[in-house]
């Protein structure tokens, strides 16, 4: 018995519909969970504490990152794989991913690049409210 040098593509509908938006809804867990992991990491002040010589924050969102890129490679190898059955298939899920890939790495590379939780306004205290009420009229 030999084996199929190609990944047989999935079967229903519902499987193929999952494997071809499967590198987008990956990059859009990726984004939440960065963005938000930033912002609750800054309020914690995980940036200011140290792990393997880099910041807490910067570890735990690069290794959320990376976590997201090997996902995201492991769909674009399984999809490659269908090439050929039926070949449209193949295509549309393997430019898919690729554009989750590209996406992914465009909305990490600050991750990596920038220190987190920098800047005048991040350092300062509580930002203030959208708004302020108006208390000049009021009644007491």
């Amino acid at each position: 018995m030999t084996r199929p040098s190609a990944a047989a593509a999935p079967a229903s509908p519902r499987r193929w519909l999952a494997y071809l938006t499967g590198g987008l809804w990956i990059w859009s867990v990726c984004f939440v969970v960065l963005y938000a992991g930033l912002s609750l990491g800054c309020e914690a002040r995980w940036h200011q504490q140290s792990l393997f010589g880099a910041s807490r924050l910067g570890v735990a969102l690069a290794l959320a990152w990376a976590l997201h890129l090997v996902l995201l490679a492991a769909l674009l190898l399984h999809v490659l794989r269908w090439r050929g059955r039926p070949t449209w298939l193949g295509g549309l899920g393997s430019t898919l991913t690729g554009v989750a890939i590209v996406a992914t790495l465009w909305i990490g590379w600050p991750v990596l690049a920038l220190p987190p939780c920098d800047g005048p306004e991040l350092r300062a205290a509580p930002a203030p409210l959208l708004f302020t009420p108006d208390t000049k009229g009021a009644a007491p």
